[in-house]
């Protein structure tokens, strides 16, 4: 088998993205697997008008890649864990691709609105993909449209045949979604439309091939979001300005609990840090109401 797994950025160089560039092609290596980092290069914006957020996608719109039998497309802000050899181009078994759910979003997209991204809207793009592709979007017990994170995502030779042939363009696709906020005309969600066409083989991959760290909430309320089971794979680091951290504080939050992880950052994190001013009347005032 000629495997592939492949990574993309844009912009200056990041010590996070180095580094997990170098984890991944370690492991790619590890499982007899072929690597590619493109840096800097527009592939997929010569064939859409959404600058950068296309180009993980290179694959899909670039030949060179047909001749592998599976092609794994990877984000510079996921990292292996320790030692791993684990081989994920064998979790398909004639499928033609396989991704991993985000199982707690579709709550969270209840309770948060950030930047646009909610459950109304959510229902809304998937009603939009029904009624002009034919899409049947997926939907969990309480009829809230899943989320699927293309942080990591496997495609075999057969499923990129089907997405350079059978899937609209990046450019119909964003088209057809302008009124929605940027986020919904962005890669993830055009992936995670486009899976679902009549037809398309989809692997739901096991959650520890992207266990997704994030924060939860905002201040005070604020909580790391954890997901990483006992025995996770690819650790997918969400965090605002992680891409700036230390290798071994990322080396940490992928293989260490929380207690353990010493973050260069303000104690107060994941919430924003205490006003500086804390005798002033408002302050008072928010601390006298604050919940106990």
């Amino acid at each position: 088998m000629k495997n592939i797994i492949y990574q993309y950025w844009k912009g200056d160089m990041k010590p996070g993205v180095e580094y997990s560039c170098k984890l991944m092609k370690e492991y790619a290596d590890r499982i007899g697997a072929e690597y590619k980092f493109d840096f800097n290069k527009t592939i997929a914006g010569n064939v859409v008008n959404v600058p950068i957020y296309y180009e993980p996608a290179n694959p899909l719109v670039d030949d060179s890649f047909d001749e592998y039998d599976n092609v794994m497309l990877c984000d510079v802000d996921v990292f292996p864990t320790e030692g791993l050899s684990d081989n994920i181009f064998d979790l398909l078994d004639g499928e033609d691709a396989g991704i991993c759910t985000e199982p707690k979003q579709p709550y969270f997209r209840t309770i948060y609105n950030s930047g646009g991204i909610n459950s109304k809207i959510d229902k809304q793009w998937a009603d939009r993909c029904k009624q002009h592709w034919g899409v049947t979007y997926p939907v969990d017990e309480k009829k809230r449209p899943e989320v699927f994170n293309t942080g990591v995502v496997v495609i075999s030779k057969a499923g990129l045949a089907k997405m350079k042939s059978e899937w609209p363009t990046f450019q119909e696709y964003v088209n057809q979604m302008d009124g929605f906020p940027k986020f919904y005309r962005l890669f993830q969600d055009y992936f995670s439309a486009f899976i679902h066409l009549p037809g398309f083989n989809l692997k739901r991959l096991p959650n520890e091939w992207n266990c997704y760290m994030h924060k939860v909430g905002s201040h005070p309320n604020a909580e790391i979001g954890d997901n990483r089971p006992d025995n996770a794979k690819l650790v997918h680091i969400m965090f605002r300005t992680a891409d700036d951290w230390a290798t071994d504080v990322l080396w940490r939050i992928t293989n260490k609990p929380i207690a353990e992880w010493n973050l260069p950052l303000h104690k107060e994190w994941p919430n924003d840090p205490a006003p500086q001013n804390t005798n002033s009347l408002v302050n008072q005032l928010a601390a006298i109401n604050a919940p106990k």
